[in-house]
């Protein structure tokens, strides 16, 4: 299997992913996902620093995917014919939306008590 590389940049930082051949589009829209809360987190609490930054990140998405545990893959490997588009209600991304805010939130005052002398 032939090896790719991507560029994604969190922070301003380039980072190189290494990922495999017809992959590079996937993981360049998941580096934008990461992108995209770490600066709702910078938002929020300013700049505390990177590793505290991807800390918080990963939290967010670790949350995230609690959150969704107990639902159905939504690559229809449940059931084999509905397809994952299909099934993903707007109610599931309002959800996962509210989801996301809360813990962000949870985070943002976690990291604002960290950083309090």
């Amino acid at each position: 299997m032939s090896q790719s590389v991507v560029t994604i940049r969190l922070n301003g930082n380039p980072y190189q992913i290494g990922c495999g051949a017809g992959e590079e589009a996937h993981v360049s829209k998941l580096g934008e996902e990461v992108e995209s809360i770490m600066q709702s987190l910078i938002a929020s609490v300013g700049q505390i620093g990177e590793a505290r930054l991807l800390a918080m990140v990963a939290l967010i998405l670790a949350d995230r995917a609690a959150g969704n545990a107990d639902e159905p893959p939504l690559n229809g490997a449940a059931d084999g014919a509905t397809s994952g588009a299909a099934r993903a209600s707007a109610a599931d991304h309002d959800a996962a939306a509210e989801a996301l805010e809360m813990a962000a939130e949870r985070i943002a005052a976690l990291a604002s008590r960290l950083t309090k002398p």
